[in-house]
């Protein structure tokens, strides 16, 4: 009798084993797939929170040769040759040039004082203009200026050009760059920087017009300006 009370107590309890096991065993297969599921989203977050960190400046350009040809305030008050008012190469020859010598002939200065001489009197005065007009006495608005010109200068497709998609994205990134760095300097012109903001926005429009309109001409643009597709694609965050 105590044999087979023995046995029927190991079998209960074996049974009792073999339910508890099976109910952890059905738990744990309820949970593991919302376990997984938990997990995948957190990767998912993680990767996208790390695309976002990875996205190229909208606004700071890498390096190409376009900027090297543009004026910081430091190169242009360096530079002895360039000059403010737009003033071409024909318009220098002729100032600085040709003008001197029509006075001199046209006033019968060499005659009185000699020609050599007049000339030097009249150079005097050339330095003196070139000072006024050149760059290197300008403000930062006149650098902005040249550096516009210099930018219509590198993207029109012909003499004139100042509306095709190339040239209007490359004059706002000159000015997108030089409020930049007065942000930099005054960090709570929120005007300005509003400002920034819409500018950055219509050069994306732009260039999203130029897209669309020549898949070339848009990769091309984008290396000249050191943009990258990602950021002047999609939504933008400044």
């Amino acid at each position: 009798m105590l044999c087979r009370a023995q046995a029927a107590w190991r079998t209960s309890t074996q049974v009792v084993s073999k339910c508890n096991f099976h109910s952890s065993a059905a738990q744990f297969a309820k949970k593991h797939p919302k376990q997984i599921k938990k997990e995948n989203l957190a990767k998912r977050a993680a990767k996208a929170a790390e695309f976002e960190r990875s996205k190229p400046s909208p606004i700071v350009s890498q390096h190409t040769s376009f900027f090297e040809t543009l004026h910081t305030p430091a190169s242009a008050y360096a530079s002895s040759e360039d000059t403010q008012h737009f003033l071409t190469k024909a318009d220098r020859d002729f100032l600085f040039e040709q003008t001197p010598r029509d006075t001199v002939e046209a006033s019968n200065l060499g005659a009185v004082e000699g020609v050599d001489e007049a000339l030097k009197h009249e150079q005097s005065k050339v330095d003196i203009m070139k000072k006024l007009v050149g760059l290197q006495n300008g403000n930062a608005k006149a650098v902005q200026l040249w550096n516009i010109q210099r930018t219509i200068d590198w993207f029109q497709k012909k003499p004139g050009d100042t509306g095709s998609p190339e040239v209007q994205a490359g004059i706002l990134t000159v000015r997108i760059h030089n409020l930049y760095s007065h942000l930099q300097q005054h960090r709570k012109d929120k005007h300005n920087y509003k400002q920034l903001r819409s500018m950055v926005h219509k050069r994306a429009k732009i260039l999203k017009y130029l897209k669309s309109k020549d898949l070339e001409r848009y990769n091309t643009c984008l290396n000249q300006l050191g943009l990258q597709p990602r950021a002047v694609e999609g939504e933008i965050t400044l």
